[in-house]
């Protein structure tokens, strides 16, 4: 045995695999709370209120399809018919959504504190950009947080 430490530590380390389910409350009573430790109450509720944090991010793109947006000097002219929700986008800030994650991660917008959520995170992060969560774009982290609990 190395590293000298016990068994327990050994069985807390082991990989944890659990299947994919996307839409509402399958991660939340699933994978958040059978691995996110004894305080998995504290990570569902850490989870929702990031999601709930986030949502600004998303609410205008979820709503514009991506054939609507296209490069070139006529690329507004399909936009206009989702001017609600390109006002949205714009009301939140550039930096808003094309900022990093941190300041959802880190603070000071809000705090991931569960560590198993914060791995997770890293985890998914790591799938859209190949960078961990705080240093992946906001909007990207967002969308993907919505679209993968929603309805």
């Amino acid at each position: 045995k190395r590293g000298g430490g016990d068994d327990n530590d050994d069985n807390n380390k082991k990989e944890k695999r659990w299947k994919l389910t996307v839409g509402p409350d399958h991660f939340e009573n699933g994978p958040l709370t059978q691995f996110a430790s004894s305080s998995s109450n504290d990570a569902v509720k850490e989870f929702n209120e990031l999601r709930e944090i986030t949502k600004p991010l998303v609410t205008g793109a979820a709503t514009i399809p991506a054939m609507a947006m296209r490069p070139g000097s006529t690329a507004l002219i399909p936009l206009l018919r989702y001017l609600p929700s390109l006002v949205s986008i714009i009301s939140n800030g550039v930096e808003a959504s094309t900022g990093p994650f941190g300041p959802y991660m880190n603070g000071p917008i809000f705090t991931v504190r569960n560590a198993w959520l914060r791995d997770w995170l890293d985890a998914l992060a790591f799938s859209l950009s190949g960078l961990p969560a705080d240093r992946t774009s906001a909007g990207a982290m967002a969308y993907v947080l919505f679209d993968m609990h929603r309805e």
